[in-house]
């Protein structure tokens, strides 16, 4: 048991864990919020011990007596004389006390409302990349014909593609949430976008341009930290399915 923490009075320190298992009547839920244990006579709130609100339900002298027991304490988690248990900072409370086994879910709600949200884990970011040969026309007219770098970055159901011209022109393909997929240029513009896929080759319209990206032969090459993602010619024939 932790020493650190407040017991519910002294008639809570003489309780054995069998009379404690049988006394969950004396544990009381005044209003939505509170809790009040009648053989300790003390009353808590979702930050713990409350001398107001046992002052409220049990008078001054219980107050200045749960004033005096808080005096130098530095954990607000307790143990009533049920024998359940609360973590403040876990915002929990156990039917098990300290073993914390059994999730007492009743007094759970009671204090701290809704069940506390578990944290969710956070989509890993893949990264694939490789250089490629590109060629990008004007309403037929040639503007671009030579090397270039595409990349690819998927995390969760966002998608990213980027295609890097040798003259320094970027060209981003986005998605989010599995959505129709939009492309902006690095001269600004925003348009949608419709593609065709040729196998290694893939096909893009926007506007009045079209970019036609050819990947190099070979593997793709991982970002340093990331995950590899599927190569890039994969993610280019699923990109508008």
């Amino acid at each position: 048991m932790r020493s650190a923490v407040l017991m519910a009075g002294v008639a809570g320190l003489l309780i054995s864990p069998l009379a404690a298992q049988a006394n969950t009547d004396a544990i009381t839920f005044p209003r939505a919020g509170e809790v009040c244990d009648q053989v300790g006579q003390v009353c808590y709130d979702s930050y713990g011990p409350s001398i107001g609100i046992t002052k409220i339900y049990f008078g001054q002298f219980a107050a200045d007596r749960l004033t005096q027991n808080l005096s130098g304490s530095n954990s607000r988690d307790f143990r009533l004389s049920s024998g359940q248990a609360c973590s403040i900072a876990q915002r929990t409370c156990w039917k098990d006390g300290w073993s914390a086994q059994k999730k007492a879910k009743r007094l759970t709600r009671q204090l701290f409302g809704a069940d506390p949200v578990q944290p969710q884990p956070q989509p890993q970011k893949q990264v694939a990349q490789q250089t490629g040969f590109c060629s990008l026309s004007e309403a037929g007219r040639t503007m671009f014909d030579g090397p270039c770098d595409l990349k690819q970055v998927v995390k969760g159901n966002n998608s990213r593609y980027r295609i890097h011209l040798g003259n320094g022109n970027t060209y981003v393909f986005t998605s989010k949430g599995g959505h129709s997929y939009t492309i902006t240029a690095s001269f600004g513009g925003s348009w949608p976008v419709t593609f065709v896929d040729h196998g290694n080759t893939g096909v893009f319209r926007f506007a009045n341009y079209k970019l036609v990206a050819t990947q190099n032969n070979g593997s793709p090459q991982p970002t340093a930290g990331e995950a590899v993602g599927a190569a890039v010619g994969a993610l280019l024939q699923n990109l508008f399915k």
